[in-house]
């Protein structure tokens, strides 16, 4: 765990500037008001962002809420997210460092809480899961925004390990059906359960990870093999768009209510 968690600190230190970009799909608009349409926020609530990274959902639901705590393990992101909510002159968030694994609050503490972009870094999902759920009030709900792959075995093994080569720190992207069964698991009633479909730039992609050139252009290559073979073999669904390399990266929100003890 500590190794792993290392490794988040490592590549998140290099990503962490880049992340407020606003030509990213993570900072598009429309994808962030689809992210908060079903949170049912009022300004009475106190809401906890598990690993915020920056703090782009943070920032969002902000306005709507009484207080945000975002934490998370990297200081280069954490650092990176005071600078923007300064800017745009937010100040009801407070960022605490920590681990996810073992969230540093007492139980039914949380109106709400959240993660975005997050669960395909975990080494053990559920035991996350399992804590968000322990912080949330009773009858209050948490919910994760995430990438997810296919369910076909084979597509999201591939899917997986092109992510892994972007990316050292990516674990493991679920499936939809795993995603609803670690909620039941944790003790949360589903209540809603949407997915987007985004169109995905991989220059862009490659690029806020610094991916190394070589690691990058086998990416690539394979993305465009499977463009001339119409053959699915990397589980990325990739497409050319005017003259870019894109690819359908599929989004997952899933909101569960605490069972009541």
């Amino acid at each position: 765990m500590e190794e792993h968690n290392n490794l988040i600190v490592k590549e998140f230190k290099k990503q962490a500037k880049d992340f407020s970009n606003q030509t990213l799909s993570m900072n598009n608009q429309d994808y962030i008001k689809w992210m908060i349409r079903s949170l049912q926020l009022n300004k009475q609530m106190k809401v906890l962002d598990v690993a915020a990274g920056t703090g782009i959902l943070s920032r969002a639901i902000a306005p709507y809420v009484d207080r945000v705590v975002s934490v998370d393990i990297s200081e280069a992101m954490i650092e990176e997210g005071i600078t923007q909510n300064d800017l745009q002159g937010i100040n009801n968030i407070e960022y605490i460092h920590g681990h996810v694994e073992q969230l540093p609050f007492e139980e039914d503490t949380f109106d709400l809480v959240i993660s975005r972009f997050a669960f395909h870094h975990f080494l053990n999902p559920l035991l996350v899961l399992t804590e968000m759920t322990r912080v949330c009030k009773s009858q209050a709900d948490v919910a994760v925004i995430d990438m997810i792959s296919d369910e076909d075995e084979t597509l999201s093994e591939q899917y997986n390990y092109y992510e892994r080569l972007r990316d050292p720190s990516h674990t493991l992207a679920l499936t939809k059906t795993q995603f609803m069964d670690y909620f039941n698991q944790a003790g949360l009633e589903i209540q809603t359960e949407d997915v987007l479909q985004v169109p995905v730039n991989v220059n862009s992609w490659l690029t806020l990870t610094k991916t190394e050139d070589k690691i990058a252009q086998h990416i690539k290559t394979s993305l465009q093999q499977e463009l001339i073979s119409s053959n699915e073999m990397t589980g990325m669904f990739p497409f050319v768009q005017g003259d870019e390399l894109m690819f359908k990266q599929t989004w997952l929100q899933i909101i569960g209510k605490k069972r009541a003890m």
